[in-house]
């Protein structure tokens, strides 16, 4: 399997949880540690306070070892202490990188996606429902997975322990473990799995139905739906209110389950360990079985029962994650190599019945035909809505298509071609500005440009008086979509991020847009000049010597 084949492969939670396998074995060490001394400080304790009292009742407090206990449970306290803020310490590190893990295959799942249909993942609901997916899932190894190892491991140490005291106690324990963490939550799981996984979609939409309503209220009130609006919104709480009403009585009911077992197996140890004397109607151990060791076992069974609990809820954190996963796997798409032929350097470019169009609405152009060749340049215009930005967005290979295509005389798919989007610039009506300082953005077309090399590109948009007043010049920070530019600026600065390219071909979809004629007049020179491309074609409303030069097409 190809590298980005894997990148782009369906998500699961084994694959997480195995995506880091050495960061995640400290956090999960540290835990360890933690649960056993927890379990063995009760035990110890148990076993220190019932041994001492009772050498203080025989008279032999002077000749009682206190220090050496008292030592063993003071340094359990302290692994146990150290362990749990080591533990939470090291496993949020490792769900940083857990994060930073499903943050890039997202990323991959953008960059696979058919470009014509990028605009589905970057809708501001899907976003949201992302960041809620993926808090969910970072959670599944801390609420599902740790405390599922933890029981596990503290029932192996009191059995352990139980089976220096009496063998036969091995029986009870094993039964209780089953049912502790295996039995008790798949039934809590199977009882409410289904409202988890409604609950979870509920809340998903009633979101996506409260971030609309702000934006619609006023329309709502005008038109009077806003009454039916409610009416569907406090539905959809009345829905969400009975799945969490169900999932916390499968919470309750694994809890009540749980202190059951527990009870059931303290009634079966002490059954095994003692014998009931009719005639003198008291219980007692058996031989050989001290009294100090079984209040230390006692309370370690207590122990363990505090360690099982949160396994009740784990099912509510599991069916949320599946839920996650399931959802963010909806953006997978397996990975489609294709072919693509290598564009030599264009210096003709020929359209038949050529039309783009959207594949969300299928509007675009009407089909047409042109021919393009070296040292020429065409001028696009017509009405507005006529499809002249979806006309250019076609040349440049950025929507979908239908017709034929003649680059250099040979028929070339454009879509999504590297290699033919290699030979060319596109300046979209709204290019994107990048949270950099402006050498960097500017070094986005030609990493290898120097200092001087961005001044003069700055200089044939007309933006190097601008950056030259600013206090860190080509090193002024951009905000993110460049928020601090205005519109003139920012088309002006990706304007000349595509110069520093060279490309043969330059596409420019309203570069004009917002300048006044003295910057207008700076830029045309520019591109009649030093910065002259092959092939020109131009989409604009405002009249410029570019346009009075060119070839004119009306759509």
């Amino acid at each position: 399997m190809s590298s980005h084949a894997k990148k782009t492969a369906k998500l699961s939670l084994k694959r997480l949880l195995l995506a880091n396998p050495w960061g995640f074995i400290i956090p999960v060490m540290t835990g360890i540690a933690a649960t056993l001394a927890g379990v063995a400080l009760l035990g110890i304790s148990g076993w220190f306070i019932s041994a001492a009292g009772l050498a203080t009742a025989l008279g032999g407090a002077l000749a009682f070892n206190y220090l050496t206990p008292g030592a063993i449970v003071r340094g359990m306290a302290i692994l146990r202490t150290a362990g749990r803020y080591g533990e939470q310490v090291t496993a949020h590190n490792h769900l940083l990188g857990l994060l930073r893990t499903l943050r890039l295959w997202v990323w991959d799942q953008r960059v696979a996606k058919d470009v014509a249909n990028l605009h589905e993942q970057s809708r501001g609901d899907l976003l949201q429902r992302l960041v809620s997916d993926l808090d969910q899932i970072i959670r599944w190894p801390l609420v599902v997975f740790l405390p599922w190892i933890y029981a596990l491991l503290a029932y192996a140490a009191v059995a352990i322990f139980a089976y220096f005291i009496l063998p036969s106690l091995l029986w009870p324990l094993s039964i209780a473990a089953l049912f502790h963490v295996f039995v008790v939550p798949y039934v809590c799981g199977h009882f409410a799995s289904h409202a988890v996984h409604v609950g979870q979609i509920l809340g998903v939409h009633r979101r996506s139905r409260f971030v609309s309503l702000f934006s619609a209220l006023i329309t709502l009130t005008i038109r009077g739906h806003w009454g039916d609006y409610a009416q569907r919104l406090g539905e959809l709480d009345e829905r969400q209110r009975r799945m969490e009403i169900r999932i916390q009585q499968a919470v309750s009911l694994g809890r009540l389950l749980a202190y059951g077992v527990t009870i059931i197996l303290l009634a079966s140890s002490f059954y095994l360990l003692g014998s009931f004397d009719a005639e003198t109607s008291r219980w007692t151990l058996l031989d050989g079985v001290q009294g100090t060791w079984v209040v230390g076992f006692v309370l370690s069974l207590l122990a363990v029962n505090e360690l099982v609990l949160p396994l009740v809820q784990s099912f509510v954190a599991q069916g949320q994650s599946q839920v996650g996963l399931r959802r963010l796997n909806q953006l997978h798409q397996d990975a489609k190599v294709q072919p693509e032929s290598k564009t030599q350097a264009i210096h003709r470019m020929s359209f038949k019945h050529w039309r783009g169009f959207h594949a969300s609405s299928g509007m675009g152009n009407q089909a047409i035909d042109f021919c393009v060749q070296t040292s020429e340049s065409i001028w696009l215009r017509g009405a507005s809505g006529s499809g002249k930005s979806t006309l250019l967005a076609s040349i440049a290979g950025d929507c979908l298509s239908s017709g034929d295509a003649l680059i250099n005389n040979e028929k070339c798919d454009l879509y999504s071609n590297q290699s033919y989007q290699a030979q060319l610039s596109y300046l979209p009506q709204s290019p994107y500005i990048f949270q950099q300082s402006i050498g960097a953005n500017l070094r986005l077309g030609n990493p290898e440009s120097t200092d001087d090399e961005l001044w003069s590109v700055l200089e044939a948009v007309a933006l190097a008086e601008w950056a030259r007043n600013l206090p860190n010049g080509l090193e002024t920070l951009l905000s993110s979509q460049g928020r601090n530019l205005s519109g003139g600026q920012r088309k002006r600065l990706a304007l000349a991020r595509l110069l520093l390219r060279q490309s043969p071909v330059l596409l420019l979809d309203e570069p004009f847009d917002g300048l006044d004629k003295a910057t207008i007049e700076t830029i045309c020179h520019s591109l009649q000049s030093d910065y002259k491309p092959d092939i020109l074609i131009l989409v604009s409303h405002v009249s410029s010597r570019i346009g009075d030069s060119s070839r004119v097409i009306e759509l």
